[in-house]
């Protein structure tokens, strides 16, 4: 076995494209509440981090009327099954598989809701491909490094370092750093669009596509 004992999966944006999904509970949450409409590429700032706070920095919302949107935007997403309008990046299946052949356990560690994180996974029979999957709680008071330690803790991994957080934002960067765990940036997803916006971060490497995640943690 290599250096790394765990790969754990951000979902949106890493694992899979759930932007249509997203931007159709946008387009009913807004129509409801009768805000402009957001643009196809606005809906990117919604990808990944919680909904409400995306709701805050945009719009400046209150925590409170933050969370009274952000629970509009999820009756839409789940009640309407736009959260499964959805599709897995090409290449995380064999990567995880490869992963796994060669002693590297894997995780999801998201901070979309925990069902619908586990729904995702079952349509796309991924759920096996995981040894856990790890969503925030109801209220949001699970953040990524919280999510990175219970994954690890879990797992019996004493030593973060030797689990690597996957990921295409500054969400799972800082989580990372914040865990005490190791970093890979992907820029296939809405948060990275280039190797230059991940090398602020503390990182092991830059991935364009899932191919190149199993590439660069088996070098080690």
């Amino acid at each position: 076995m290599g250096y790394y004992l765990a790969a754990l999966w951000d979902m949106d944006g890493t694992l899979c494209n759930t932007k249509p999904g997203v931007a159709k509970g946008l387009r009913d949450m807004c129509a409801e509440l009768g805000m402009d409409q957001l643009s196809y590429d606005e809906v990117d700032q919604f990808i990944g981090p919680p909904v409400q706070d995306t709701l805050k920095r945009l719009y400046g919302m209150t925590d409170e009327r933050a969370a009274q949107v952000g629970d509009i935007f999820r009756k839409y997403y789940r009640g309407k099954d736009y959260v499964l309008e959805s599709e897995p990046y090409e290449g995380v299946r064999e990567t995880i598989l490869r992963l796994r052949e060669a002693g590297i356990r894997n995780c999801v560690a998201t901070l979309k809701k925990q069902d619908m994180a586990e729904r995702i996974c079952d349509k796309y029979g991924l759920r096996d491909c995981f040894d856990r999957i790890y969503g925030t709680d109801a209220k949001d008071n699970l953040k990524k490094h919280d999510l990175i330690q219970l994954c690890c803790e879990d797992m019996g991994i004493t030593d973060f370092k030797r689990a690597v957080m996957i990921g295409d934002s500054m969400y799972d960067a800082e989580g990372a750093a914040n865990a005490g765990s190791s970093f890979l940036g992907v820029t296939y997803g809405f948060g990275f669009h280039s190797p230059a916006d991940i090398e602020k971060y503390d990182s092991i490497g830059a991935a364009l596509t899932p191919y190149e995640v199993g590439d660069i943690l088996l070098k080690r």
